[in-house]
C-alpha cells in the first residue's frame, strides 16, 4: 500500500529546524563566554599577574578534578533512578550542558542536560527528572558543606545564615529514600510517565550524594590555593574556602536570574576570605576563581563536544559505550 506524500511528516525540515536552533543556541553559549572571559579580564588582571603561577595550575586541576566528581555524581543519580548510562555519555551530557548556564538564565544548563540525555537513550520528561533529581542532590550536599562557612555568611546576612541553616534539615529528609521516591514519582505523574518500578535504595543516593560533597571539597581545595598564594597556607582559611565555595555556587545556581550565578558567589567568597585579607584582594582572588573555573568549563565542555564523534568515541572508550556501526 503506497504512502500519501502528502500525509508525511516532514521529518527533513523538522531536522533541519532541530539543527538550525542548536547552532544558534552554541553561538549564544559562544558569545555569553567570550564576554564573561572579558569582563572579569580587566578587574582581575592586577591580582593574577600576582599569583604564582603554580597556584593557578594547581587550581585549575582541582577545578577540573571536581568536575570529574559531579559527572560521577551524575551518573549515580542517574542510575539511581533506574536510567543508567556510560560514563562516557554521562561526562558528555554533564560538562557540554553546564555551558548553558552562561546564558541569561541560568536553567539554560538544566534544558541543555536533559536534550544530551535524551538523545543517550533517555526520554526527555525522564531526563527532565533526572536534572531535578541530580540538582536537589547537589544543593543538600552544598548545604550541608556550606555549614562550615556559617560564620563568613553571618557576616553577609543573618537571614540567609539562619536559612541556611533551616534549609539543611529539610533538603536531607527531602533527600531520604522513601521520600524522594515519592517526589520523583509525583514528577514523573504530572509528566504522564510511568513511576519508578521500585523504591530509591540508600546506597545509591548515599552515593551520589557523596560526590556531590566530593566535588565541594576540591572546589574548594582550588579556592584556598589561590588564597594561601597571598595570604599564606592555614588550615582555618581551607574550611572557609570549602564551606564558602559550596554555599556561594549554590546560591548561584539558585539564583537564576544572574548567568552561572556571577556575583552571588563572589559576595559569598569575598566575606569568607576577608577576615584572612583586605576585602580588596579577596574580590580579587574571587573574580580570578571564576575566571579559571569559565576557563576550565569551556575547555572540558569543548573536549566533551568533541569527543562525541563515532569514530573518536570507538577509539577511546570501554566497548560497552562505542556507538554501534549501522548496519
Amino acid at each position: 500500500m503506497d504512502t500519501d506524500p502528502e500525509i508525511v511528516p516532514d521529518r527533513g525540515g523538522r531536522t533541519v529546524l532541530m539543527n538550525t536552533l542548536r547552532i544558534l543556541v552554541t553561538l549564544a553559549i559562544v558569545v555569553a563566554v567570550v564576554f564573561a572571559v572579558k569582563s572579569q579580564w580587566a578587574e582581575v588582571r592586577d591580582t593574577i599577574t600576582q599569583l604564582d603561577w603554580w597556584a593557578l595550575a594547581v587550581s585549575a586541576v582541582f577545578v577540573f578534578l571536581g568536575m570529574g566528581a559531579a559527572v560521577r555524581a551524575w551518573q549515580h543519580a542517574l542510575g539511581a533512578l533506574e536510567h543508567p548510562i556510560p560514563a562516557f555519555d554521562a561526562a558528555r551530557c554533564y560538562l557540554v550542558g553546564q555551558l548553558g548556564k552562561y546564558l541569561p538564565g541560568s536553567v539554560w544548563a538544566f534544558v541543555l542536560q536533559t536534550e544530551l540525555v535524551r538523545r543517550a537513550g533517555v526520554s526527555r520528561a525522564n531526563g527532565f527528572v533526572a536534572v531535578l533529581v541530580t540538582v536537589g542532590l547537589s544543593i543538600t550536599s552544598a548545604l550541608v558543606v556550606g555549614l562550615l562557612a556559617l560564620p563568613a555568611l553571618f557576616h553577609i546576612s543573618t537571614v540567609a545564615a539562619v536559612a541556611v541553616i533551616i534549609l539543611v534539615p529539610i533538603a536531607l529528609v527531602c533527600c531520604y529514600p522513601p521520600i524522594l521516591t515519592r517526589l520523583v514519582n509525583l514528577a514523573l505523574r504530572i509528566l504522564r510517565r510511568a513511576p519508578l518500578h521500585r523504591q530509591l535504595t540508600m546506597h545509591k543516593i548515599g552515593r551520589a550524594l557523596g560526590w556531590c560533597a566530593v566535588s565541594w571539597v576540591l572546589y574548594g581545595v582550588h579556592l584556598w590555593l589561590l588564597a594561601s598564594s597571598t595570604s599564606g597556607f592555614a588550615v582555618g582559611t581551607l574550611v572557609q574556602c570549602i564551606g564558602a565555595i559550596a554555599l556561594g555556587m549554590c546560591a548561584g545556581v539558585l539564583v537564576v536570574v544572574a548567568p552561572s550565578g556571577i556575583g552571588v558567589r563572589e559576595a559569598v567568597v569575598v566575606a569568607a576570605l576577608s577576615p584572612f585579607m583586605d576585602s580588596g584582594v579577596a574580590l580579587g582572588l574571587a573574580l580570578a576563581s571564576r575566571l579559571v573555573f569559565t576557563l576550565c568549563e569551556v575547555l572540558a565542555g569543548f573536549v566533551a563536544a568533541v569527543a562525541g564523534s563515532r569514530s573518536l568515541r570507538n577509539a577511546l572508550v570501554h566497548e560497552d559505550s562505542r556507538v554501534p556501526q549501522p548496519s
